[in-house]
């Protein structure tokens, strides 16, 4: 998502016009010196302006006290909130001109979380469209598989099913699924070194495949979808109430003695992978994936050759370490995203608060034995008069998906 600077606030020229936020509690015993003047630099979607928003709001909750405020992000006057650490959210809706010349109201969000506000500062707001609904998107994700036989583990007749969301054919070809390469879990919550691998500004992968194609073999027409799977074989022959792939679109398939190949369904490109015999997307429903428009005329070669993401980190044990296998996709390519998680391990997620503002659990325990046979399925937003089903895209995967047992 490409974010204009506009609506910039520069805070040395207006700290001394310091206002009192609007709170939502009694703040009468809080000393006035202690508060913290706060403007916002607000940053815009391409086709916002200043001038077509109709309204904006910011909420701020401050985490050890539990105090929430309500400032205006657009006010030329600071607000003042007292010094401490803040999750925030946000909303702004916008008036545009449609191409028919039809007005359309656009909504927007924004987040945050755990930002430190000890000094007089402007907070960098990254505004995001809450229903772009102009996109690809991922419609279901079955990273856990069926269960099998003895119901101990998940079979790998896990899928992943791409939607068009839009009223118009999208062509699939080129189109990349990117696995991260960061695991959204406590125990690897590290501290990242390497200035190229932060999630606002690139999304670091660790597996990348391709559709393959020229431009236009592969349509998805307006309301329809594609499916992806691990390995494109009836799953049921084997055990019963597992999945048949046998109708897939694609499948990912390494050249490896491990893997099973059905030369009836099409192939995707392996650009690049981790692992050194086989990827198996986590069925422990762990990590972050993402929805890639490569830009046009870019090839395998040129990818891995301009955008290798090795980075530095600070291990949990406080070990300074590197990581070698990993390589960049900038967020401004990514059509959709979503990080999976669970309650009990779940930190933050390796994408952007731009492309996902939280994230969809698989359960509230880690590695749950129950969490086999359990898909990713996103929710229906509307159903046109022609019987188009609209899915819901607010870039909220804990709002955007449920969690349903196949």
């Amino acid at each position: 998502m490409k974010y204009l600077h506009s609506l910039a606030i520069r805070v040395a020229a207006i700290f001394a016009i310091a206002v009192v936020a609007t709170s939502c509690v009694d703040n009468n015993d809080n000393d006035a010196s202690d508060n913290i003047a706060i403007a916002f630099d607000n940053r815009l979607p391409e086709g916002i302006t200043r001038e077509t928003i109709t309204n904006a709001i910011v909420n701020l909750k401050e985490l050890n006290t539990g105090e929430s405020f309500s400032l205006n992000p657009l006010s030329s006057s600071m607000g003042s909130v007292p010094l401490g650490i803040y999750d925030y959210e946000g909303s702004m809706t916008a008036v545009v001109t449609g191409p028919e010349g039809e007005t359309i109201e656009k909504n927007l969000r924004v987040a945050g979380s755990s930002v430190t506000i000890s000094e007089n500062t402007s907070l960098t707001l990254n505004w995001f469209f809450s229903n772009p609904g102009s996109s690809l998107v991922f419609a279901e994700i079955y990273a856990t598989g069926s269960p099998n036989a003895t119901a101990t583990g998940g079979l790998r007749d896990s899928y992943i099913r791409i939607y068009n969301n839009t009223d118009e054919t999208i062509y699939a070809d080129g189109i990349g699924i990117a696995e991260s390469a960061f695991v959204n879990a406590r125990t690897n919550a590290f501290e990242i070194l390497t200035p190229a691998n932060d999630k606002e500004v690139n999304f670091t992968a660790g597996t990348v495949w391709v559709i393959p194609g020229n431009g236009t073999d592969h349509p998805i027409a307006p309301g329809e979808s594609i499916k992806i799977v691990d390995q494109a074989i009836d799953w049921s022959a084997q055990v019963t109430g597992a999945l048949n792939h046998t109708d897939a679109d694609f499948e990912w398939y390494d050249d490896n003695a491990q893997d099973t190949n059905n030369p009836s369904v099409e192939d995707l490109d392996k650009w690049y992978c981790y692992s050194l015999s086989i990827w198996v997307i986590s069925n422990q429903c762990n990590r972050s994936y993402a929805l890639v428009k490569f830009p046009a005329g870019m090839t395998a070669e040129d990818y891995l050759s301009q955008y290798h993401g090795g980075y530095d980190y600070i291990h949990t044990i406080g070990t300074h370490m590197h990581n070698d296998k990993a390589y960049l996709i900038p967020n401004e390519w990514i059509l959709d995203g979503v990080n999976l998680g669970n309650a009990a391990s779940y930190v933050y997620g390796a994408l952007g608060k731009g492309i996902d503002i939280s994230y969809a659990s698989i359960s509230d325990v880690d590695k749950d034995p129950n969490r086999f046979g359990k898909v990713f399925r996103r929710k229906t937003a509307t159903t046109e008069a022609d019987g188009r089903v609209i899915l819901q895209d607010t870039n909220d995967s804990r709002a955007d998906f449920e969690l349903i047992k196949l």
